[in-house]
């Protein structure tokens, strides 16, 4: 079998999709909402990360071009996945095995998209489009992106689009991770099982997370 064969064989695509998934979770997810969890702190703490990590140019540069990467196997496997999944559904002619699915396994393809668009939202209001003052930082300088977050989050229609979005987080993430550890042969569904919840649990702490960022910093 070569290498495309077995890249676009059924498993093979799902294995791309996992792995993808799985690096983005743990290279960008973790990192980003660790860092978020900052700004809860205050404007000296929030403003010092940035500013280490802006240090880290190279590095943050490099994953960015493997995020870059992931997110795009992953929304084509993710897509090749879904339009198999369908035929496959329309051949047994039953839908009973799709209702008994989850609604965040449902949701997945639309959850999938709303992500999509939230990163490119989010790029443009924090990276490509962010205004930061400079300020001084111990004798170095800086920017105020602790004031660049309060100013985008004034607008409450603002605060609302990144908290509905952070739901679709969430929900695409509780199944994500078990589907990954499936696919990796790890999980097996079934009721009462303590990876689902554990699954369920990670992605509702991840996606309250970034949740209450916009949510405190509109009160602030």
């Amino acid at each position: 079998m070569s290498i495309k064969t077995s890249i676009l064989s059924s498993i093979g695509q799902k294995l791309l999709l996992a792995t993808s998934g799985l690096i983005m979770f743990l290279l960008f997810l973790i990192p980003h909402m660790g860092g978020n969890i900052l700004f809860l702190f205050g404007k000296d703490l929030f403003n010092s990360y940035a500013h280490h990590l802006h240090k880290l140019v190279p590095i943050v540069i490099g994953i960015e071009v493997l995020m870059l990467v992931s997110i795009s196997v992953h929304m084509i496997m993710g897509i090749r996945v879904v339009l198999a999944n369908r035929k496959a559904s329309a051949k047994r002619l039953s839908q009973k095995s799709s209702k008994e699915r989850s609604l965040a396994a449902r949701l997945m393809p639309v959850s999938g998209g709303m992500i999509f668009i939230f990163i490119v939202k989010h790029l443009l209001d924090f990276t490509i489009a962010g205004e930061k003052a400079e300020i001084d930082m111990h004798g170095q300088t800086g920017y105020d992106v602790y004031g660049m977050v309060l100013d985008k989050f004034q607008d409450p229609v603002h605060v609302a689009f990144y908290v509905l979005f952070m739901v679709a987080v969430g929900l695409h993430l509780s199944h994500a991770l078990q589907s990954a550890l499936q696919t990796y042969g790890i999980y097996v569904p079934r009721e009462g099982s303590k990876i689902k919840v554990v699954s369920t649990v990670i992605a509702t702490l991840m996606a309250a997370t970034f949740a209450i960022i916009p949510i405190i910093a509109f009160t602030r």
